[in-house]
């Protein structure tokens, strides 16, 4: 066989393979494909393994999960469009990845907008579950749960205890709309690198700092390139499981309420991940890799002055339904405040 013709055969071979594995499963397919970017043996790596375990224990049910919850189908934002074609069915994305379809959830980062847990549960919940689920729903994708990470601090290379701290100081910030605007707000150097490269920037020097979760700044290592810590908890960082909405309604009854109950209630990741941040931290200080800094009332009001000023410019720069959203988050923390005064 002449060797372009084989070379030939061998590419039409391959593009026939690729097509098949990104192929949309028929309707009537017990397996199906969940898409994810945890990484391995963190608690959204664990519920994803309960998530397939539970579903299998299922009375009567007869679907079959194929996880790739650790970023083999691509990045949050390639995957959640792959969703949204059809070619993965499941899936948990941050925020980050949510906006590309629903922009106005980048208000859910605007910093200190929420106090406690339970106030995002509420306000959630009861406010914001119906009308994100009509915005999901327009871009072809289904809501079935909310996912979380925890509290979003500050940890750099030098201690950041103010905001002024900030000011001409190169931090990363992370691929939402709501980081960006309140890194600007503050007049630090803003550079919006993937997390990919965020341990290798903070070692080069590219940047001296960033916020994020606990479970990732200890886990990842950053910890070591970014020892000053810094509870601003200015953000409380959640995410989203989304279902591509044809396949998702084409499920029988019973196979939707046993995905229902095989995801299980975000109040056991919310322990899980606790008490992992919990155990990375107590290490990390036992080890004197880390040194942890609590704002005082007076710096904590400082830090909670920028919030007004970020979720004013977001609600302006995102436009669509974000003025609405945005009173709806308002109408959520007026209802918690009298709820809880109640109690």
């Amino acid at each position: 066989m002449p060797p372009i013709q084989k070379t030939s055969n061998v590419l039409t071979l391959l593009s026939c393979l690729l097509l098949a594995a990104c192929s949309t499963p028929s309707d009537n397919a017990r397996e199906f494909r969940v898409a994810g970017s945890s990484p391995p043996n963190s608690p959204w790596s664990m519920q994803w393994q309960r998530f397939a375990e539970n579903l299998a224990a299922a009375p009567d049910i007869s679907l079959e999960p194929a996880l790739y919850v650790h970023g083999q189908l691509g990045d949050p934002e390639r995957s959640i469009q792959s969703l949204r074609r059809g070619r993965v069915q499941l899936g948990g994305f941050p925020l980050s990845a949510a906006a590309a379809l629903v922009p106005e959830v980048a208000l859910l980062h605007a910093p200190f907008v929420f106090s406690s847990e339970a106030e995002v549960d509420h306000v959630i919940d009861h406010f914001l579950q119906p009308a994100f689920n009509e915005l999901f729903e327009a871009q072809g994708v289904t809501v079935l749960n909310w996912t979380e990470a925890g509290w979003n601090h500050l940890y750099a290379s030098t201690p950041i205890r103010t905001p002024e701290a900030l000011v001409n100081f190169p931090i990363r910030t992370q691929p939402t709309l709501g980081s960006r605007v309140m890194f600007s707000t503050l007049g630090a150097d803003v550079r919006p690198i993937p997390y990919s490269d965020l341990l290798s920037s903070l070692q080069t020097g590219l940047v001296r700092g960033a916020d994020g979760n606990l479970v990732m700044y200890f886990a990842a290592g950053l910890v070591d390139e970014a020892p000053y810590l810094t509870l601003t908890g200015h953000v409380f960082e959640v995410g989203v499981i989304l279902a591509n909405s044809a396949w998702w309604q084409s499920r029988s009854e019973a196979e939707r309420t046993a995905i229902h109950a095989a995801l299980g209630p975000r109040t056991r990741l919310r322990a899980e991940v606790a008490a992992q941040a919990d155990a990375l931290m107590n290490a990390a200080v036992t080890a004197q890799r880390v040194e942890v800094h609590t704002p005082d009332a007076s710096e904590l009001r400082a830090w909670r002055a920028v919030g007004p000023r970020v979720r004013q410019r977001l609600v302006q720069e995102i436009g669509g339904e974000a003025a609405r959203i945005d009173a709806l988050i308002t109408a959520g923390q007026r209802s918690f405040a009298t709820a809880d005064r109640v109690q």
